[in-house]
């Protein structure tokens, strides 16, 4: 098995959930992971369950991943729902999982030089750290830009791990940016949700988009979307199903007032962004005590408040990392 195979196939796939005795259903518990922030709403049969919507804000100074594993444990412990009947769907933060468009080369058509290839493509923008990163591309044509994601090889083995100890079955891992674009309604799916055991089909170009996504994505105009999180603002734009480009920035607390004038300056490097009229928008940060919030500015008619993919937004639970909000 090829480098780049071994690395697809250490990636979660689409979820094939689990039926639960008695509910006639299945049941998924969808999580956002980041630094000081667990966030997770239960599907039921690919619904959100009313109430399951849950959200912490993590005491954890370090932001070391571990601390969100911990918590995501005691999240899973306390469910009501028995961990053998749960089906993981894991979302990190861009600081945890780093995504790049990377350009085409030749190298591509080679399994061990499109793992090389790809790595320092990460590593020119985040060090030789990313040279130990797991590594998966998308299957963009011949001649294309690839959509590369990665992550620490020891936050992805420590998930994994965590399902096995709880019972659970982990389905997917996949950048915050991954699920927005995946759980947007009526926006083409992209190439960013990585399938393992698909790498005889996709060979060193990654894995494959699943039919369905694949068919939806056909015949649509370019569209954009921002993903928020806390301290982050990223954003992408999408074309026939792929991802055409990547933008990411710092932001503070009034990212309403920063993400129109993020768009206004990639705007004027990429002109030709000019003419995407909308801008789909998923705000992941915790929602701020109303107390101390300040009613925020109305965003500009282009960009449109998506839902939030991990539930209704709510105040969340303060807690140590590693114990039950």
């Amino acid at each position: 098995m090829s480098r780049i195979e071994s690395i697809i196939r250490t990636v979660m796939r689409m979820p094939r959930v689990a039926a639960l005795p008695g509910l006639g259903g299945a049941h998924t518990l969808r999580v956002y992971l980041a630094p000081q922030q667990l966030a997770s709403v239960m599907l039921h049969g690919g619904r959100e369950l009313h109430g399951s919507a849950h959200s912490a804000e993590l005491d954890n100074p370090g932001g070391h991943w571990q601390g969100a594993i911990e918590a995501l444990r005691a999240l899973i412990l306390q469910s009501r729902v028995a961990a053998a009947d749960i089906t993981l769907e894991i979302s990190l933060a861009s600081r945890w999982c780093q995504m790049v468009l990377a350009p085409w080369s030749d190298a591509l058509l080679s399994p061990a030089d499109a793992a090389r290839f790809l790595q320092t493509q990460l590593a020119a923008l985040y060090g030789d750290q990313a040279r130990s990163w797991q590594i998966v591309a998308d299957d963009t044509p011949y001649g294309s830009p690839r959509t590369v994601c990665g992550a620490d090889t020891l936050l992805i083995e420590a998930l994994k791990a965590l399902a096995a100890d709880q019972g659970c079955r982990c389905q997917i891992i996949e950048p915050a940016l991954a699920t927005a674009l995946r759980t947007l309604p009526r926006q083409p799916k992209t190439r960013a949700a990585f399938v393992p055991g698909a790498a005889d089909a996709a060979g060193a170009s990654g894995a494959p988009l699943q039919a369905p996504a694949r068919a939806a994505a056909r015949g649509l105009a370019a569209h954009a979307l921002a993903v928020v999180e806390s301290g982050r603002i990223t954003m992408a734009t999408i074309q026939s199903g792929h991802i055409t480009a990547i933008q990411s920035q710092p932001c503070g607390l009034t990212w309403q007032l920063e993400l129109p004038q993020a768009w206004q300056r990639w705007t004027l490097r990429a002109p030709e962004l000019a003419a995407i009229e909308s801008i789909a928008v998923i705000d992941l940060c915790p929602p701020r005590s109303t107390a101390l919030a300040l009613a925020p500015p109305p965003l500009p008619p282009r960009f449109h408040l998506q839902a939030n993919p991990f539930g209704a937004p709510q105040a969340p639970t303060k807690t140590a990392a590693g114990e039950a909000a």
